[in-house]
């Protein structure tokens, strides 16, 4: 899921790229239509001056204007043609004094001086212009002159007072923009307190009348976020439009977190449907192949089951570890089958071995008999012994089915038991045994020296331990702990002393502790021989030999051999 999340990353960024564009879009909308209004303002107003430009002018071209008898009604008449427009027409000299007048402001005195003062200087520099001024102590508030020329000198100048609401009504407002006239002097002109609290604060009307900011986005003196623009009209008059942009950032805002969930949403059905038809595709199949495997390697068949429609990856894959499970099951058998084998020949060359054995035993025993001096009978019947001893071992371990372990319980039991019947004790009448072993299996490796330490530790105690028809009893315990086995044979007869013992051991006769403590060197084993209300011998065998056990065995093996 975490690549998948990955993977999504670039769709994610583009969305979000998109989305912020519609954003801006949205947002940049609300400039585009106030520069629109504001050029549609322009246009208006323009045409609105050229219509009185047009009026003016032809009537500051007729004598009636400069004949102060037929003035009057001449500019009654050219009132009359739209009264809507205007409040008053009027004519003044060319010192200012009026000379005739129409409408209700037309025979007032205020005619705005500032007007007639222009109009009358423009001769010189731009004769039959049109002036507009705002005098806001006028009655009409705006008013329009245009000289009269004649002879190529100022005569006079025709006014008409323009009704404030009909010069600004002269820009209607588009686009729900809100429009206002700014006169030169910086003053908006304003016929609803609407329209002033839509108005953007002082410094912001001046930086766009100064031309430094052609457009910007202000908080009105109304509170409501606005997007404003100002244009350039004739003698120093500006536009100024106004578009409240409150409901498009709204409408921008909730577009991008439209945007924004429809993003996340799309994003997270295509994750599922992604994870459900990888689940499908490549998970399941991908378990369905690693439970295989698990019941192959607990010993089962490799079944993965039903492939059809996975990856070919998962197939090929599968099909490859299926022909190499089958390759290696054919293997194992192949090695089980020789390891059977083997092990039928070991038994049976421990079988021969042990037949062969019998056989020296038997030959041993028979030569011995038919020997007539006691001592050399007695090393034939030494012999015999020792080779009985493995051939009872080599009967342990192919008859229990053990080739390379030997359950010491029972071969010590069985041993001890053949020896006292070889040497004319019956077990349990003058001589007792007290055997004690737990059910540990030993390797044939140790159990060889082991046996023939035995043999010969259990034959000296019959001989000599018990003399003139003693009882007695003859003990062999063998203990396992978590480091090394201890053997302890002993007897509860008359004992030998020490240096009798080691007497035996450098005479010919002293074989059979010879080989007690050579087999004990072979085992990597210590030997202690007691001599106390009889014979003890305690050996401590490790159950792991360290190096220096392992090269006196190989030492020992070698001085036996």
């Amino acid at each position: 899921m975490g690549l998948l999340a990955i993977a999504a990353v670039p769709l994610v960024t583009m969305a979000g790229i998109a989305a912020w564009q519609t954003y801006e879009a949205g947002v940049g909308q609300g400039q585009q239509l106030v520069l629109l209004a504001r050029e549609s303002a322009i246009a208006r107003h323009q045409a609105a001056v050229q219509t009185v430009r047009q009026m003016l002018g032809a009537a500051a071209q007729t004598e009636a204007v400069t004949d102060a008898a037929r003035c009057p009604a001449y500019l009654n008449r050219l009132l009359e043609l739209d009264r809507e427009w205007y409040s008053g027409l009027r004519v003044v000299g060319s010192d200012g004094r009026l000379v005739c007048a129409a409408g209700p402001g037309g025979s007032a005195q205020e005619a705005t001086a500032s007007a007639t003062d222009q109009a009358l200087a423009r001769d010189a520099e731009a004769a039959g212009d049109l002036v507009v001024s705002h005098d806001s102590a006028s009655p009409e508030g705006v008013t329009a002159a245009f000289p009269i020329i004649r002879n190529g000198e100022a005569r006079g100048a025709v006014l008409a007072g323009w009704r404030k609401d009909q010069f600004i009504g002269a820009v209607p407002a588009a686009n729900e923009a809100m429009i206002w006239l700014v006169d030169a002097n910086g003053q908006p002109l304003v016929s609803d307190p609407a329209a002033e609290d839509a108005l953007p604060p002082p410094a912001v009307i001046n930086a766009l009348l100064s031309g430094s900011r052609r457009d910007t986005r202000a908080v009105s003196r109304g509170g409501q976020h606005y997007v404003y623009a100002s244009g350039l009209l004739s003698d120093g008059w500006r536009v100024l439009v106004g578009l409240d942009e409150t409901a498009g950032l709204t409408a921008a805002r909730a577009l991008l977190l439209a945007r924004f969930i429809e993003t996340a949403v799309l994003l997270l059905v295509g994750l599922v449907a992604v994870g459900i038809g990888v689940n499908a595709a490549v998970v399941e199949p991908i378990k369905l192949f690693t439970r295989a495997v698990s019941r192959w390697r607990g010993g089962g068949p490799f079944t993965p089951g039903n492939l059809t429609g996975v990856p070919s990856e998962v197939a090929e894959l599968s099909t490859a570890f299926s022909q190499a499970t089958g390759k290696l099951a054919d293997r194992e058998a192949q090695l089980r089958n020789a390891l059977s084998h083997q092990d039928l020949l070991m038994l049976e060359i421990h079988h021969r071995v042990r037949n062969n054995l019998q056989i020296v035993a038997s030959l041993l025993n028979l030569q011995g008999s038919r020997i007539t001096q006691p001592a050399a009978q007695a090393e034939f019947q030494s012999a015999r012994d020792r080779v009985r001893a493995l051939a009872t071992l080599h009967r342990h371990l192919y008859a229990h089915g053990e080739l390379h372990t030997i359950n010491m319980r029972s071969f010590l039991t069985e041993l001890c038991t053949q020896l006292l019947e070889a040497l004319g004790e019956a077990e349990g009448q003058r001589i007792r045994l007290d055997i004690e072993a737990p059910e540990s299996r030993m390797t044939s490796d140790q159990a060889v020296p082991l046996a023939l330490i035995v043999t010969e530790t259990v034959t000296n105690a019959v001989k000599h331990a018990f003399p003139g028809g003693r009882q007695g009893v003859i003990s062999v315990r063998l203990t396992a702990a978590e480091d090394k086995v201890v053997l302890l044979i002993e007897d509860d007869g008359v004992g030998l002393e020490a240096g009798r013992a080691e007497s035996a051991g450098r005479g010919p006769g002293g074989i059979g502790v010879q080989l007690i403590r050579g087999f004990a060197r072979q085992l990597g084993a210590r030997l202690i021989v007691e001599e106390e209300r009889g014979t003890r011998y305690v050996l401590e065998i490790p159950s792991r030999p360290d190096a220096t056990a392992r090269r006196r065995a190989a030492e020992a093996q070698a001085f036996t051999a």
